[in-house]
């Protein structure tokens, strides 16, 4: 009886680890991408500056950032989340140039 009840203590604690593990994934709250989007190549751009490459990032891509809640992470890479004040520090002291205008090629 006493193996039936370890059995049954390792299965709980299992479960409830893995419980706990699901709920802690859920509470990342997540910034839609839909503004960053719609600007063309700024969500590469993004991942860019995070790595100290500001050659892409355009004034309409820091727009988009910054229409972004504070609260909000960005998922940039599979499993790296990081939040979206990191990358409105990089649009401010980056300086990035105006966008291009389709009239001005």
């Amino acid at each position: 009886m006493k193996l039936k009840q370890t059995k049954v203590m390792f299965f709980l604690l299992v479960l409830i680890s893995a419980l706990i593990l699901q709920q802690s994934k859920a509470q990342k709250n997540y910034c839609s991408r839909t503004n960053i989007d719609y600007i063309p190549g700024c969500f590469h751009a993004l991942q860019l500056a995070y790595n100290k490459d500001y050659s892409r990032l355009t004034r309409n891509c820091c727009r988009a950032v910054f229409s972004l809640p504070t609260t909000c992470a960005l998922l940039v890479y599979p499993g790296k989340t990081y939040p979206i004040t990191t990358f409105r520090l990089i649009c401010i002291y980056s300086d990035p140039p105006p966008a291009m205008s389709p009239l001005s090629l």
